[in-house]
């Protein structure tokens, strides 16, 4: 249990090592660190990898969106939902747009574990739920 404690602790480090001056994780400082831990022994390296991916994942959670629309190409709604969304996290977040023809109309959005949907399809479910 300490090992395990101690590579989270180390991997936790690690990443706040890798970031920029932004807060965001580095790609350039993330392969120095990666390249380091190739020459540890794998048995040391191992833990501090798993916790590594975990917290990087984490980290870029924060700042990274998915945002499902059924049309991916229309700007205007997506640089609306991002400033407001922006503005309610207190920092810029980007978001990875991805067509979902399911929704009908409207978007979900995914940061991290948070979900912020309103979509015809989301509606529908609700009422139909309300009514059985």
């Amino acid at each position: 249990m300490l090992k395990e404690a101690n590579s989270f602790s180390i991997a936790k480090n690690l990443v706040e090592i890798s970031l920029n001056e932004e807060g965001r994780v580095d790609p350039g400082k993330i392969k120095l660190i990666l390249a380091e831990l190739r020459n540890k022994p794998i048995s040391h390296a191992l833990p501090i990898l798993r916790n590594f991916l975990s917290v990087v994942k984490t980290k870029i959670d924060s700042y990274e969106g998915y945002l499902e629309k059924v049309d991916p190409s229309s700007d205007s709604s997506s640089n609306i939902i991002s400033e407001n969304i922006s503005q309610a996290h207190g920092r810029k977040i980007d978001f990875v747009i991805e067509e979902n023809k399911a929704l009908i109309a409207g978007f979900r959005l995914r940061i991290g574990d948070d979900v912020y949907e309103d979509s015809i399809a989301s509606r529908i479910a609700r009422l139909k739920k309300s009514l059985t």
